[in-house]
C-alpha cells in the first residue's frame, strides 16, 4: 500500500510538473507571436517604416538566427543539462525582452530582436523536458497537450497583438512580456527544482541523440529523413500564411476583418480534433495516421485554392487545420518514441532547426509565387509539398521503422 502511495503521489507530482510547463509553453508562445500577423503595421506606426520588405528582412533574420541558435542549446544540453540551460535562457530572454520597450528606432530594434532570439532559443527544451517527464507509451497524450496549448496561445496572441495597435505607445506592452519571462523562469525553477532529468531505464537502449555529436546527428538517415518531414510540412503551412488574407480579400470580396477570422481558423478546427490524439496515435496507427493525415491537408489546401464559393473555403480551411494538427504531433511522438534522456534535446533542436529553416524559405517562396502566378498559388504549391512529404514518408526507414510491441491502456501509457 505505501508504494503504491508513493507511486500515486510521484504521479501526481509529474502531472503538476507537466501543467505548469505547459503553462510556461504557453506564456512563451503567446509573447513570441504576439505581433506576427501585424508586423507591417508595427514597423510603420512605431518606426515609420513604410516598406513592407523591411518586415520581410526582419522576420529573415530572425528566423536565421533560431536556425543557428538551437542545435547549439541543444549541444549545450548535452553537457550541461537541460535544466540549468533553460533558467539562464529564461533570465536572459526576460532581460532583452524589457529593453526591446526601450528601442528607439527599427535598427535598434532589430538588434535587440536577435539578442532576444539567442537567449529564446533555449525555450525549445521544454518540450523534452515535458516528453521526459512521461513514461513511454504516453508521448501522444503530451504531443495533443503541447499542440492544444501552441494553438490556443496563437489565436489569442493574435486578437491581442490587434489590440496593441491601438495603444498610444505599443512598446510599453513588451514590459508585460519580460514579465511573464520571470513568471515562467519563478515557475520553472519550482517545478524543476531538485528534479534529475536525462537517465534511462534500466534495459533501455540509447538513443542516438545521446551517443552523437551533431555532426554525427546530421549523418543519421533516420534523423535528417525525420528533420525533412519537418521541413516539407513546415513549408507546406507556412507558405500560404502572408498572402492568405489578401487572397480572400480579392477572390471572394470580403473584409478585412473576415479575412482575419478566415485566417485563424485552422487554429481553431486543430483544437477540436487534438483531444482524440491518443486514439489515433496508438501503436500500428502512426504511419496510417500520418499518410492519411498530410493526404487530407492536399485536399483541404486544394479545395481552398480552386473554391469559387465560400462553402468551399471555409470546408477547405477546416480539413487543412485539424489534420495539420494531427500530422505535426505524430511526427513529435514518432522522435519521442525514439529520442530519450539527454539526446532527446539535441535531437529536437535540429528538428527545430529544420523547422525553422522551412519558416526561413516559405515568405521568400510565397512571394515570388504571388507576383509570378496569383495569390492562389502557394496554396496549390502547399498541397504538392504535401503530396512530397507523403511520398518521402512512405519511402523513408521511418514508415518501415518496427512497431511498439508494449499495449498502451486508454491513459496512454503502457500497460
Amino acid at each position: 500500500m505505501r508504494r503504491l502511495a508513493q507511486e500515486a503521489g510521484g504521479l501526481r507530482s509529474r502531472t503538476g510538473m507537466q501543467a505548469a510547463l505547459l503553462g510556461c509553453v504557453f506564456l512563451g508562445l503567446f509573447t513570441e507571436v504576439l505581433l506576427s500577423p501585424y508586423y507591417p503595421q508595427f514597423f510603420r506606426q512605431v518606426f515609420g517604416v513604410e516598406d513592407y520588405s523591411y518586415t520581410g528582412f526582419y522576420l529573415f533574420v530572425c528566423r536565421l538566427t533560431v536556425v543557428l541558435c538551437s542545435p547549439v542549446w541543444g549541444w549545450l544540453a548535452r553537457k550541461a543539462g537541460a535544466k540549468r540551460l533553460l533558467f539562464a535562457g529564461q533570465a536572459g530572454t526576460a532581460l532583452t525582452t524589457a529593453l526591446l520597450a526601450s528601442a528607439d528606432s527599427a535598427t535598434e530594434f532589430l538588434i535587440l530582436t536577435v539578442c532576444l532570439l539567442l537567449f529564446k532559443s533555449s525555450y525549445m527544451l521544454i518540450y523534452p523536458i515535458l516528453m521526459e517527464l512521461i513514461d513511454r507509451g504516453g508521448q501522444a497524450g503530451s504531443a495533443a497537450k503541447f499542440h492544444t496549448v501552441h494553438h490556443t496561445a496563437v489565436l489569442l496572441a493574435a486578437l491581442t497583438g490587434a489590440h496593441m495597435l491601438q495603444m498610444e505607445r505599443p512598446l510599453t506592452l513588451f514590459y508585460g512580456a519580460a514579465a511573464a519571462d520571470v513568471v515562467q523562469l519563478l515557475v520553472c525553477i519550482g517545478v524543476l527544482w531538485g528534479w534529475r532529468g536525462g537517465s534511462r531505464q534500466a534495459g533501455e537502449p540509447e538513443s542516438a541523440g545521446s551517443k552523437l555529436s551533431l555532426i554525427g546527428l546530421l549523418r543519421d538517415r533516420y534523423i535528417v529523413t525525420l528533420g525533412l518531414l519537418f521541413f516539407t510540412l513546415t513549408v507546406a503551412n507556412q507558405v500560404v500564411r502572408p498572402f492568405f488574407t489578401p487572397y480572400v480579400e480579392e477572390a471572394f470580396r470580403l473584409s478585412t476583418g473576415i479575412a482575419g477570422v478566415l485566417f485563424l481558423l485552422p487554429h481553431a478546427c486543430a483544437l477540436t480534433l487534438l483531444p482524440f490524439l491518443r486514439s489515433i496515435c496508438k501503436p500500428g496507427r502512426l504511419h496510417v495516421a500520418y499518410t492519411l493525415g498530410v493526404a487530407t491537408m492536399a485536399a483541404g489546401l486544394m479545395i481552398q485554392a480552386l473554391s469559387e464559393g465560400i462553402t468551399g473555403l471555409i470546408i477547405g480551411r477546416m480539413l487543412y487545420g485539424m489534420f495539420l494538427a494531427i500530422t505535426m504531433a505524430v511526427l513529435d511522438v514518432i522522435l519521442f518514441e525514439r529520442e530519450r534522456g539527454t539526446g532527446a534535446a539535441m535531437t529536437f533542436s535540429v528538428m527545430v532547426s529544420f523547422q525553422t529553416a522551412g519558416e526561413l524559405l516559405s515568405p521568400l517562396l510565397a512571394s515570388f509565387l504571388s507576383i509570378q502566378a496569383g495569390l492562389n498559388t502557394p496554396l496549390l504549391a502547399a498541397a504538392l509539398l504535401c503530396l512530397v512529404n507523403t511520398l518521402l514518408f512512405r519511402w523513408s526507414a521511418i514508415h518501415r521503422s518496427p512497431k511498439e510491441a508494449a499495449k498502451w491502456n486508454v491513459h496512454g501509457s503502457k500497460t
